[in-house]
């Protein structure tokens, strides 16, 4: 089975200056069962149907649809109808067998500083697990003074991506 461990850690992924006030987020959660299971939840991750999903509307930074995840690929996200968001930079994405992520970091316009990764794992009994991880802090003064209901905020909508690919995962 591969190992969360073997996924990219998104405290090593920050491009920039280290983050003084930034919380580790770590969410996962069975998703679905089989390899078509898997396979149906991987592409919702590198196509951003997973964040749909959850309410999160993910843009080209242009107003148009978003390409397909790759590295250096730039998105424009946004939490539903909130002014909450901003750009993201994808940093990395992997898929195999076994395991599928897209790993991004937030550009300057966005309300916090940090990465995320969002991935999906087969273990060897068939069980798909989801799996969401951040380490970030609130660039915007208002979220900073939120501070423990922000972090709230932010699992659940990291729970919210794990109920949309339980959602999606379900073959058809």
């Amino acid at each position: 089975m591969r190992g969360v461990s073997s996924l990219p850690d998104p405290r090593s992924a920050w491009p920039g200056p280290p983050l003084a006030r930034a919380h580790a987020l770590h969410v996962a959660g069975v998703v679905g069962h089989g390899t078509e299971a898997f396979a149906l939840a991987a592409d919702a991750i590198a196509t951003w149907r997973m964040h749909d999903g959850a309410g999160v509307r993910v843009r080209d930074p242009s107003g148009g649809a978003p390409v397909r995840a790759a590295e250096g690929a730039r998105v424009r996200v946004r939490l539903g109808p909130l002014p909450l968001g901003g750009t993201c930079r994808v940093v990395s994405t992997g898929r195999d067998e076994r395991a599928a992520w897209v790993l991004y970091a937030t550009e300057p316009d966005h309300a916090e500083q940090g990465t995320e990764r969002f991935a999906v794992l087969l273990d060897d009994d068939g069980t798909v697990r989801g799996d969401v991880a951040a380490w970030s802090q609130p660039r915007l003064a208002l979220l900073r003074a939120a501070g423990p209901v922000g972090r709230l905020g932010q699992r659940l909508i990291a729970r919210r991506y794990l109920s949309a690919l339980l959602r999606i995962s379900r073959p058809r």
